[in-house]
C-alpha cells in the first residue's frame, strides 16, 4: 500500500514527549512493520490543529488529488486535526479520493466501519481538549493583563526577563520622538513612513528581532517583507498608542483563534494602568496629536506628493461662495511664499468668485494679534478666580454648618410630605390642593440638594477652572514664544476663518474654538458659571 506520513506539533503541547522526530519514528516504524511503501511525508511545526490552513496539509492534498497514495499514517487522529467538524470533513474528502487514515497508536482505520463510533468519540475529545486549553490560556492571559503584567511591551520598550522591569530602548525612543515631532510639524502619515524608510530606521518587527537576538531568515535577506518596512498604518498605530505617555492599556483587542474572530474591545472592557511605564513623550503632546489626527480626518486634509500639509488647509472658507481655500506656493526672491486662494476662483474663474488671495504670513499676524487679546482676557479671568479663592477660603468653614441646616430642612420637608399624603388619602375631595402642596415641597427639596452639591464642590470647581485657565495661558505663551504657529496649534485654536470681499478689501471673521473663546461659555452645561459662583460665595457668608 502506498502511504504518506504526516505529523504535527502544536506550541501548547509537550515538545519532549511529542516531538516531531518522535512522531516520525513511530509512524515510520508502523509503516515498515505493516509492509507499506512510503511515498513521501509532510509536517507542520508550531501550528494549531483547530484549522486546516497548514502547509503540511496542502502538500498532502496535492498528492491525494494526483492519486499517488492509498493511505495517510498519523501518530493519532489529533495529529490530523482537533476541530471535530473540520476533521470529519477532511476525512470524508480523503474517503472520496479512496484514501484512508491509519492511526499508528490507536489502531484505527477510517475505512473500517467498526471504527466509525470510535472516530466520532475521538473527534469530540480532541475538540474539547483544544477548546479547554484555549480557555485556560485566555483566562491566564487576561488575569495578567488585569494585574498589569507586561507580556510583550510596545515598540520603544524592552522587558528584562531577569528583573521583569520595562526599560526604554534609546534607538526606538528616538524614532518615536521623530514621528510625533514630524506629525505635529505638518507631515502626513505616508510622508513620515517614507522618511523613516529613507533613514533606514528599524520597524517594530526589526527592533523585536534585534532585542531578542534573532536574525532575519536567510531567504528574506534579499527580499524585504511588508512588516520590515514602515507604512502609514504603522505610523498611525504608534501615534495613537497611549503607552508612550506612561499609561499601559491592556485588552485593547480580542482574537479567537478557534472561531477565527477579531474585534476591538470597548473602553469598559480594557484594563488601564496609569504611570506604569517610563514615559517617552508628554501627555500634552500626545493629546495634541490625537486632536490633530481627528481634525485632519474631519477636514479631509491631504498633503501633496513629497510635501508637508499646509498649516491653514481646511480652515479658511470663502464667505461669499462657501468653498474652501486652496494653498498655492510660489518662488520669490526671499525663498518660497504660500498663499491661499478661493477654490471657486481657481477652478471656474473670476466670473464666479473673487480670488480672495491671502498670504500665510498675513494670516499669522492676525492670529497672533487674536492670541494676545485672548491671553489678556484669560489673565483677567485668572485674577478674578484668584480673588474668588481668597474670598472663599475664610468662609469655607461655614459651609459645614449651612450644609447641616439644609439637610435638616430636607428631612423636615420629607416628614411634612408623609403627613400630607396621609391627609390626601382621608380627604379625597381636596386631592388637587394636596398635590400642589406635595409638588411645592419636592421642588424645595430638589433646590436644597442642589445647593448642598454646589457648596460641597465649590472649592474644587474654582480650582479646576483655574487649572484649565493656566493650561490654556501656557499654550498661548508656547505658541507666541515659538514665533511661528504650527498646524497643530492652529487646529486646536481655530474653528474656521471666513473671508469676505468688501469695498475696502478683504474682511476676516475668525471663529475661535469654544474652549478658547470664553471660559464662562465652556462651563455652562451642567457646571457652575462665574456668576453662580459669586452668588454661592456671598451666600455662604450670609
Amino acid at each position: 500500500m502506498r502511504v504518506w506520513l504526516y505529523y504535527r506539533l502544536s506550541r501548547d503541547e509537550d515538545e519532549e514527549l511529542n516531538s516531531l522526530r518522535n512522531q516520525r519514528s513511530i509512524i515510520e516504524s508502523y509503516a515498515l512493520r505493516n509492509g507499506h511503501s512510503i511515498v513521501g511525508e509532510s509536517f507542520d511545526d508550531n501550528v494549531s490543529g483547530m484549522h486546516f490552513d497548514r502547509e503540511g496539509i496542502e502538500q498532502l492534498c496535492e498528492v491525494v488529488d494526483a492519486g499517488r497514495i492509498d493511505a495517510v499514517i498519523v501518530k493519532d487522529l489529533s495529529r490530523l486535526g482537533r476541530h471535530r467538524t473540520q476533521t470529519a470533513l477532511f476525512i470524508d474528502y480523503l474517503r472520496q479520493n479512496n484514501v484512508r487514515v491509519l492511526s499508528a497508536t490507536e489502531n484505527i482505520d477510517t475505512f473500517n466501519e467498526a471504527d466509525d463510533l470510535v472516530i466520532g468519540f475521538k473527534g469530540l475529545m480532541n475538540d474539547f481538549y483544544a477548546r479547554d486549553g484555549s480557555r485556560r490560556v485566555t483566562t491566564g492571559y487576561r488575569q495578567k493583563q488585569k494585574m498589569g503584567i507586561v507580556i510583550t511591551p510596545p515598540f520603544g520598550y524592552f522587558k528584562d526577563k531577569n528583573t521583569n522591569q520595562v526599560e526604554i530602548v534609546p534607538e526606538a525612543a528616538e524614532t518615536i520622538h521623530l514621528i510625533f515631532a514630524s506629525y505635529i510639524g505638518g507631515m502626513g502619515l505616508k510622508a513620515i513612513a517614507r522618511m523613516l524608510n529613507e533613514e533606514k530606521r528599524k520597524t517594530p518587527a526589526q527592533m523585536q528581532m534585534v532585542l531578542l537576538g534573532k536574525r532575519m531568515p536567510e531567504r528574506l535577506e534579499n527580499e524585504i517583507k511588508k512588516k520590515y518596512l514602515w507604512d502609514g498604518t504603522m505610523v498611525s498605530r504608534l501615534l495613537k498608542d497611549e503607552a508612550y505617555t506612561g499609561t499601559l492599556i491592556c485588552h485593547k483587542s480580542e482574537r479567537n483563534k478557534i472561531n477565527k474572530t477579531f474585534r476591538f474591545t470597548e473602553a469598559a472592557e480594557q484594563f488601564r494602568h496609569e504611570n506604569y511605564l517610563p514615559p517617552i513623550i508628554t501627555k500634552e503632546l500626545w493629546e495634541q496629536v490625537q486632536a490633530l489626527m481627528e481634525m485632519r480626518k474631519k477636514a479631509n486634509v491631504r498633503a501633496g506628493e513629497g510635501q508637508a500639509i499646509h498649516r491653514y488647509s481646511g480652515l479658511i472658507v470663502c464667505g461669499d461662495c462657501g468653498r474652501a481655500f486652496t494653498a498655492k506656493t510660489m518662488k520669490v526672491k526671499n525663498g518660497i511664499r504660500t498663499e491661499y486662494w478661493c477654490g471657486t476662483y481657481l477652478r471656474y474663474g473670476k466670473e464666479y468668485c473673487g480670488s480672495h488671495a491671502l498670504r500665510e504670513e498675513y494670516l499669522d499676524e492676525i492670529i497672533k494679534s487674536e492670541l494676545l487679546s485672548t491671553k489678556e482676557q484669560y489673565q483677567q479671568m485668572w485674577d478674578a478666580m484668584q480673588d474668588s479663592i481668597n474670598r472663599w477660603t475664610p468662609k469655607a468653614t461655614n459651609t459645614l454648618t449651612q450644609i447641616k441646616k439644609l439637610r435638616e430642612k430636607i428631612e423636615s420637608m420629607e416628614e411634612e410630605m408623609e403627613d400630607i399624603l396621609m391627609e390626601r388619602i382621608r380627604d379625597k375631595a381636596n386631592t388637587e390642593r394636596y398635590d400642589r402642596m406635595i409638588q411645592k415641597r419636592e421642588e424645595q427639596i430638589a433646590q436644597a440638594k442642589k445647593k448642598i452639591a454646589e457648596m460641597e464642590n465649590l472649592g474644587q470647581t474654582i480650582r479646576s477652572r483655574q487649572a484649565k485657565l493656566k493650561k490654556d495661558i501656557s499654550l498661548i505663551d508656547e505658541i507666541l514664544d515659538d514665533g511661528q504657529m504650527t498646524e497643530a496649534h492652529l487646529r486646536l485654536l481655530i474653528e474656521k476663518i471666513y473671508v469676505y470681499e468688501t469695498e475696502d478689501g478683504l474682511s476676516l471673521d475668525i471663529k475661535v474654538k469654544a474652549p478658547f473663546r470664553n471660559h464662562s461659555d465652556t462651563y455652562e452645561n451642567g457646571v457652575l458659571t462665574n456668576r453662580e459662583l459669586e452668588e454661592i460665595i456671598q451666600g455662604v457668608g450670609a
